[in-house]
């Protein structure tokens, strides 16, 4: 779940329950739902500003990312669409361009999705025959049937991204200008499905493993600290959801959607501070201006309101 930066409208998507729409709850009106395209699913990404992305992800034989304002998000401002150079030779894709595309310099430089029989890097600020890239380092060694790219994050003040793979906790720091892995990082080794965030005040980056959630320092990578908020029962593990930030990013909130609930860490410490019941199972969350902690139920999408 993203947030605009007054935090008074959130943007989800889950893809079993939205597909190609996008769920859009704000502190004056109640949720809805905006279709955007026939995609099989969408992944959405904050920008600067009032912008954020979207990310198209059909059955592999199309791939686009569309650039919306909070403030009219059923807009698309402009458009980038992979195509093959050479229809049927996928190793030729280029990135067809429309709309405004002064957009990109307030949006994420990169995103990742599967396309013409490969997962492709697409690099929004860099126009030329490297504005997508195969990953040639994801080869056999993974298991391609199991796993997948999952996601990706700029390093600030770097060239560099942190690339995310599916039940894998060792995701990847890459460098587009040498087009290689730099090397491996370490999360928790939970095999989980990676998913970061930055927090700008400290700078450092903070991760999902599966059942914990792990902080590195944002410069060496390094992890700082592990924190398990999810208790096995049975024997078995159980995944956290997603989770967020308050305004002053002091405060880290965990969807629990085996627990029904969500817990609030103490962002220096980790320690957890509160509990916060939803019922159902929470699996996307995002904290609005007001105070309110909107979460969405894992299986349904249904909105789901507390207090914190």
């Amino acid at each position: 779940m993203i947030l605009n930066d007054k935090r008074t409208l959130a943007v989800s998507s889950l893809g079993w329950v939205d597909h190609g729409s996008l769920w859009i709850c704000s502190v004056e009106a109640p949720p809805q739902k905006i279709v955007l395209s026939d995609a099989k699913y969408l992944s959405v990404s904050a920008g600067a500003k009032d912008f954020f992305a979207v990310v198209h992800h059909w059955d592999g034989q199309r791939l686009e990312i569309t650039a919306h304002a909070y403030s009219a998000p059923q807009t698309t401002i402009s458009r980038l669409a992979l195509r093959q150079a050479v229809p049927g030779l996928p190793s030729r894709i280029e990135l067809l361009r429309e709309g405004d595309l002064r957009v990109w310099d307030q949006l994420p430089g990169a995103f990742t999705g599967y396309a013409f029989g490969d997962y492709r890097l697409v690099l929004t600020r860099l126009a030329g025959e490297d504005d997508v890239q195969a990953l040639e380092w994801f080869d056999d060694s993974y298991d391609k049937g199991y796993q997948g790219i999952v996601g990706s994050i700029e390093v600030p003040d770097t060239s560099l991204l942190i690339i995310s793979v599916q039940r894998d906790s060792h995701p990847v720091l890459y460098s587009p200008e040498t087009k290689k892995a730099i090397r491996k990082l370490s999360l928790a080794d939970r095999t989980g499905n990676p998913s970061f965030q930055f927090r700008t005040s400290a700078r450092e980056f903070w991760a999902t493993d599966y059942d914990s959630v792990v902080k590195l320092d944002g410069t060496t990578l390094a992890v700082r600290n592990v924190q398990c908020v999810q208790n096995a029962v049975h024997g078995m593990r159980q995944f956290i959801g997603n989770f967020c930030f308050n305004s002053g990013q002091d405060l880290c909130l965990i969807a629990r959607p085996f627990s029904g609930d969500a817990v609030a860490l103490d962002a220096d410490s980790m320690a957890q501070v509160c509990r916060i019941e939803f019922g159902r199972q929470p699996l996307d969350i995002g904290m609005l201006a007001d105070g309110t902690v909107v979460a969405r139920d894992w299986k349904t999408g249904d909105s789901l309101f507390r207090r914190l």
